[in-house]
């Protein structure tokens, strides 16, 4: 996963640059080529002549052709897979792992030229086995590193789970849950986002003197937001930035040095306040 020094520092959160998804996708594209390539030469013998006169190997010219689509083949794996790190947004930990496995990828290409064909198949020392364990080794764990992640963009961007959110407006609680599980397909990696569908229908909420239920306003974009009604109702249209007026003051209950707030023109204290450790008057 990506650690919060990477997150506040950007690396995480920045996208790749346009040069960066010029080269990624050039890889990409050129390895696609390169694996078409190799098994075009590898299953058919219509190039036999042109790969032997042109490489001058001292082997039989399918031969030749075999090794050459080996090659071109083995190359053209992890450079795609090097193209999709690339436009990939991970942490430089996972982009080395990644590095890494194509290395051992290139080097199982390298055996191979130099095991092909004199050393291949009960030919000579037979290094098969170990030059397919090799490349499978780099290869397996290139693909492992771009599950993990793809995987970590996708949670970055849809972590899922239950999201609880009380919003005190106006002498009213709205309690608002989203209880919605993880997004289905690939909403998650930016693919075919899900949106959320339909309209809010405001609920009633009833009123503790047994009088008619008032329509409450809806919360926006929920589908389940609940409404809940606090002890107290105001009587009279309070000041909504009570508490910076110049009637407000604190007082000191009697017995405590607890500061309580204070309105000065209803002389009542104001119990729907947290009072602050200290307080200084504005005037003097």
């Amino acid at each position: 996963m990506t650690s919060l020094t990477e997150v506040y520092q950007g690396d995480a959160r920045s996208g790749p640059s346009r040069r960066r998804l010029y080269v990624g996708t050039g890889l990409v594209a050129s390895g696609a080529v390169l694996a078409v390539l190799g098994v075009v030469l590898a299953t058919t013998e219509l190039f036999d002549g042109i790969v032997a006169s042109a490489t001058g190997w001292e082997m039989a010219a399918h031969y030749a052709t075999v090794r050459l689509a080996g090659i071109v083949a083995g190359v053209g794996v992890p450079a795609a897979l090097v193209g999709l790190f690339l436009v990939l947004p991970a942490s430089r930990r996972l982009r080395a792992a990644g590095a890494v496995g194509a290395g051992l990828c290139l080097l199982g290409v390298a055996l191979f030229w130099v095991a092909y064909p004199y050393h291949w198949r009960g030919v000579g020392a037979d290094l098969t086995l170990e030059v397919a364990a090799v490349y499978l080794l780099g290869l397996f764990a290139a693909i492992w590193c771009l599950f993990v992640g793809v995987v970590n963009f996708k949670t970055r961007n849809d972590p899922g789970g239950t999201l609880e959110m009380h919003v005190t407006r106006q002498n009213r609680t709205i309690v608002e849950r989203d209880d919605e599980g993880p997004a289905g397909g690939l909403g998650g990696i930016g693919v075919l986002g899900a949106e959320p569908d339909g309209e809010i229908e405001p609920e009633p909420s009833a009123r503790r003197d047994g009088g008619p239920a008032g329509t409450a306003e809806p919360a926006p974009d929920r589908e389940d937001a609940e409404l809940l009604e606090t002890e107290s109702e105001p009587t009279l249209p309070r000041d909504r930035y009570c508490g910076n007026c110049e009637q407000f003051a604190y007082a000191r209950e009697r017995g405590s040095d607890e500061l309580i707030p204070y309105c000065t023109r209803h002389e009542e204290a104001m119990t729907g306040m947290d009072a602050c450790e200290d307080w200084t008057p504005n005037r003097r």
